[in-house]
Parts: structure tokens; C-alpha cells; sequence
């Protein structure tokens, strides 16, 4: 899949545990979807991702309710993986139906499962895999399958396994994406260190961080989290079926060049929406500042559901006067701007005839930034940001797999 913008930009709602459709959380997805499927419409997302933990139980019913409500929205791009409860009773036969019906459908990317024999306490079994990969706007996106390799037996807790073939693949998709030129994203159910193989724990983190991977986008952890470790940026974003991390709603991530940004949208929240793309702000920078005389180029991404030419964009350096932004691609805003030394905070603004607003403020890193050395973890949430209102971010780990409450 390939496309004429120069921003890649996705929508990830969050793990969903649907259970029936009458849920409070099965209302939000449809919601969600209603409002990702306008922007996608509109060219301003390029899919809607879905990490995992689709189901509460695993089960043909549960994901009835997903169908049911992507069958809503047949144009909508959705690009899915498996989560520890879509095996939560070691099978995932359901899953597999729901794996051909839509990522093996069009809209899923046409992706089909693998068979891969896997060894086992006694001799090699045969397991389905569902992992893939595909470009879109000049990225290479990895999809991974952490869960159907585990052993899956009733009491053994989390096991999230890649199996041989899988990481042998990953790397290879790694290094051809080197040597193609094309930055890479990663779509994981959780972090690398939450892998229960050490070697494959290692070697998961040891290739992201190698191959310089832009996006490791997750689910799991059911709250909002960015953990910048000077080369990638792991993100996850909260859960809609079981979350303590307030609003529900989605993340937005973006790679624009040499930047990865990330923002959660609330659901009620309304359009529009504004993500500056370019420059990185500090916490999550790879690189220096571009500051060649003494200018910096501003990009952001805007979401909305008025037309283009209803958008009005402005841009303050310090609360500085208003610098006009104009369109330069169906989903973007840009100016080039003075930039002093000793500038601090850059805020964009967005209205768009609707007579709401959206502002997001950022401190661009500055032109001396070095990348700091490899976490002692790599591939774990030990570079895990505070709280950060702006991104959407509390900070407190609230959830069922650290600090919250035993769903």
C-alpha cells in the first residue's frame, strides 16, 4: 500500500475486550470508528490500528460485535493483531476466523496466516501465525504476532513468544528496509520485554534499536505511555474495554522525515485536531534541531471534518505574534519561521469554521542534543515520561498489568 502525502499517520484504538454489543466500550468503538473512518475519508489517517485484546474471551461472539461494527465503515483501512486474550482459553480458532474474514480481506491488506512448525515440550507442532508487513506513505510497518507461538496452556500466565521464523523474518524485513532507504514502525501487543524467552527478549530490542526502528506502537499496558529511548519510540496507548486512564478515545502517531510524534485524542473531545509533526520537541527527539539561518520549518497534522479550505492556522514561538500556516498536502499545515537561540515553547493552533479550536505546545530540542546511550532495558518501559497533559499522558501506570486493578 503506498500513498501520495509525505506524513504517515495512523489512528491506534486501544485494546477493546469486547464482550457484548450492548457494552458501554462496544458504543465508544463504534464511535471511534465513525470518527477515524471520516478522517480517512477525508485522507487524513491512513488506517485505524488495532493491537490486540479484541476480545474479552476469545470468542466468536465477542468478535461478532468488531465485525458488526467494521462493517460499518467497509472503506476503512484496519490493520490488526492478536492479543493474550484472544487466546485467554489456549485456542485461537475463533481468532483465525476473524484473522481471514478482515486482514485477509481488502481493507486488512489481503494478509494471510502462516504455518510454522514450533518446538514443544515433546516434538515440533505446527502453530498459525499472523504476522505481516506492508508499506505505506514510505514506511515499512511490521505487524507482529507475540501471542500465537506461546504454549497457551491454562494456568501458564502471559506468554508472549515470537517463535524462530518470526524473528528471522523480522530481521530480514529490517535490513531490506535499510537497505531501501525506508524508516521502519513496529505494531507489537507489548513491549520486547515483556517477551518470556530472554534470548528472544534481547533479541527482539537488539534489532529494533539496530536497525533504528522510528515506532514501536503497542497495546496491553491499558493506559497512555511514551518511553523515548533516543532512537524509537515505544508507545501504547490506553484500553477502551477496561482502562482507569480517564477519557477514552484514541492515539494519533505520525512519522514526518526524520520525526515520530504521538497524541491521544479524547472521544469527547470534538474536531479538530492538531499534532505538530516537525520539529521533535525535546523529550522525544533522535536528532538536533534544524536550524540552518536561523530558521526552523513548522509541520503539523490536522484533523478535521471541514473541508480544507475552512482551516485557519497559526503558529506562536513564546507566545510571540501569530505566524500564518498554510497547506502543503491534504492532511498537513507548514510554515518556515525565525528561530532565535534561547526560543523555548512552539504552539500551533487550528480552527476550522466549526468555532472550536485545538492547540498543541511543544518545546522543539534544541541544535546541541545528543541522543542519550541505550537503557539499561532496551525494549522496556524504563524510559517511560511523567505526566504530559498535552500528549494525554496521567503517568501513573493505572491498569490491570502494573498498578491498577485486577479486572
Amino acid at each position: 500500500m503506498t500513498a501520495s502525502h509525505g506524513v504517515f499517520a495512523f489512528a491506534h484504538i486501544g485494546d477493546l475486550h469486547l464482550e457484548r454489543a450492548s457494552d458501554p466500550h462496544a458504543a465508544d468503538l463504534r464511535a471511534m470508528l465513525a470518527e477515524v473512518a471520516g478522517l480517512h475519508g477525508r485522507g487524513l489517517v491512513d488506517f485505524a490500528y488495532l493491537p490486540g485484546d479484541l476480545a474479552e474471551d476469545g470468542r466468536a461472539e465477542q468478535y461478532a460485535v468488531l465485525r458488526e461494527a467494521l462493517d460499518r465503515h467497509p472503506d476503512l483501512p484496519v490493520r490488526l493483531i492478536a492479543g493474550d486474550h484472544d487466546r485467554q482459553h489456549g485456542t485461537m480458532a475463533d481468532f483465525d476466523a476473524l484473522f481471514a474474514a478482515v486482514a485477509g480481506s481488502p481493507r486488512g491488506g489481503g494478509h494471510a496466516a502462516r504455518r510454522h512448525d514450533l518446538p514443544r515440550p515433546r516434538d515440533p507442532v505446527s502453530v498459525t501465525h499472523y504476522y505481516f508487513a506492508e508499506t505505506w506513505a514510505g514506511v515499512r510497518c511490521l505487524f507482529l504476532d507475540m501471542v500465537s507461538p506461546g504454549y497457551g496452556q491454562k494456568g501458564f500466565g502471559l506468554d508472549f513468544r515470537l517463535g524462530p521464523c518470526q524473528l528471522a523474518w523480522l530481521g530480514e524485513e529490517l535490513a531490506r528496509a535499510g537497505r531501501e532507504g525506508l524508516p521502519c514502525a513496529v505494531f507489537a501487543h507489548t513491549y520486547p520485554d515483556d517477551l518470556r524467552v530472554p534470548d528472544e527478549r534481547a533479541a527482539l530490542a537488539g534489532l529494533i534499536r539496530h536497525h533504528g526502528v522510528r515506532l514501536v506502537e503497542m497495546g496491553h499496558t491499558h493506559y497512555n505511555e511514551l518511553a523515548p529511548d533516543g532512537r524509537t519510540l515505544y508507545a501504547a496507548a490506553r484500553s477502551v474495554g477496561q482502562n482507569e486512564d480517564g477519557s477514552v478515545g484514541y492515539a494519533v502517531a505520525a512519522i514526518d522525515g526524520p520525526v515520530t510524534s504521538w497524541r491521544f485524542k479524547p472521544l469527547d473531545r470534538a474536531l479538530p485536531f492538531v499534532m505538530i509533526t516537525s520539529p521533535a520537541d525535546r523529550r522525544l527527539a533522535t536528532a538536533p534541531l534544524d536550524a540552518a539561518d536561523g530558521a526552523i520549518s513548522v509541520r503539523a497534522l490536522v484533523l478535521s471534518d471541514r473541508p480544507r479550505a475552512a482551516w485557519r492556522c497559526h503558529l506562536r514561538v513564546d507566545g510571540g505574534p501569530a505566524h500564518p500556516m498554510v497547506p502543503d498536502g491534504p492532511r498537513t499545515v507548514h510554515a518556515r519561521i525565525p528561530w532565535r537561540d534561547g526560543a523555548r515553547r512552539l504552539a500551533v493552533t487550528v480552527a476550522d469554521g466549526t468555532g472550536r479550536t485545538d492547540t498543541e505546545v511543544i518545546e522543539p530540542v534544541g541544535r546541541s542534543f545528543v541522543p542519550p546511550p541505550a537503557p539499561d532495558r532496551p525494549g522496556s518501559d524504563a524510559s517511560r515520561l511523567p505526566a504530559w497533559p498535552q500528549k494525554g499522558l496521567r503517568g501513573d501506570q493505572l491498569g490491570p498489568n502494573r498498578n491498577g486493578r485486577d479486572w
